[in-house]
């Protein structure tokens, strides 16, 4: 199997961005970057910490931690960072990486979200470790979250402190450009502390509430099944989840996603008995149905966020998936509420 096929090449690919040898990284730490490429979301933290310090060396930057957040694209993460990407405050994004990344990646790595009178804590927590730092893996996890919010909430993004376990680095300067200026280390947890007002500050625009959640809904379950069924069906449904609103829902880009070719793709379909354009007409028909039964957008839209070019189209899909106009089904749906 090429290495593009292979489960952890999103990290891989991480590394060579940031400037690592890959070559070189390969011949250091054989087992821990095969470790990586199969099993990626149950690689333990010491297997990681040692890529990432390897990394560090090779590329010369000893902020390698910190600068992956700059070297990821959010949606390398997958359904764990489609869930991040439609949080609606900073306390849905916090209460999602509690709640979705240990599912995300399951080998003892975790985040907790600690609420006091007037601040909050939000701690990047491993089960078990051999005594390693590891620095480069929490800077990571921790650096995430200023990382993403700071767009938009510019200066409030830094944090009042931040703690770690870790000794403190011979430079702090990527860890002030991240953290601010009061960092402790020699600390009992990795830890950022905020004022608790920043909980209710948003952090996505222009959103309709309820249509987030009916997004989250779907995805919370997609998100626990993938974990339960890592079938080609399974996987197939959650592509077409997750760009149901784009014109990327054909066979081909669900080959590309799934890093294979389009023939292998529709021989598995085809010895797994499954219907591609069936499973995309399921995700779209489920998903109209909960837009016109628990919103009041307008059909337009409705069609738009299915995948439709427009109402006419969308409503004889409809008509067809339910035999009932959207209209009505919305009526019907409403109806004594």
């Amino acid at each position: 199997m090429k290495i593009k096929n292979l489960p952890g090449a999103w990290m891989l690919e991480t590394f060579r961005r940031g400037g690592v040898d890959i070559d070189k990284l390969m011949k250091q730490l054989p087992d821990d970057v095969e470790l990586m490429l199969y099993e990626m979301d149950s690689i333990p933290p010491d297997n990681i910490d040692r890529l990432l310090k390897s990394c560090a060396d090779i590329s010369g930057n000893q902020d390698f931690g910190l600068t992956i957040n700059e070297l990821v694209d959010i949606t390398m993460y997958g359904l764990f960072g489609y869930i991040l990407l439609h949080s609606n405050t900073v306390e849905d994004l916090l209460n999602s990486l509690v709640r979705y990344h240990s599912v995300h990646h399951n080998a003892g790595i975790f985040y907790n979200l600690i609420r006091e009178d007037h601040i909050v804590k939000i701690q990047f927590c491993y089960h078990q470790t051999n005594g390693l730092s590891h620095r480069h893996t929490t800077d990571w996890g921790l650096g995430f979250i200023p990382y993403f919010i700071e767009p938009l909430l510019g200066s409030l993004a830094q944090p009042i402190s931040a703690r770690f376990t870790y000794d403190a680095p011979p430079s702090l300067q990527g860890l002030h450009h991240y953290f601010g200026t009061n960092l402790e280390f020699n600390q009992g947890h990795n830890e950022l502390i905020y004022p608790r007002s920043i909980l209710k500050q948003r952090i996505t625009e222009k959103t309709d509430p309820v249509l987030l959640k009916i997004l989250r809904e779907e995805a919370d379950k997609h998100l626990i099944e993938q974990k339960m069924d890592n079938s080609l069906k399974k996987a197939i449904h959650i592509f077409i989840f997750e760009n149901i609103g784009t014109n990327k829902i054909n066979a081909s880009d669900a080959a590309k996603a799934l890093n294979m070719s389009l023939s292998t793709l529709k021989r598995k379909m085809t010895s797994e008995g499954i219907d591609f354009k069936k499973e995309k007409e399921s995700v779209r028909s489920e998903r109209a149905k909960k837009l016109l039964s628990q919103t009041t957008l307008p059909i337009a839209e409705i069609a738009q966020k299915t995948g439709f070019a427009n109402a006419s189209s969308f409503t004889r899909f409809f008509i067809r998936c339910t035999q009932q106009t959207p209209l009505q089904y919305r009526i019907t749906e409403t109806k004594g509420d």
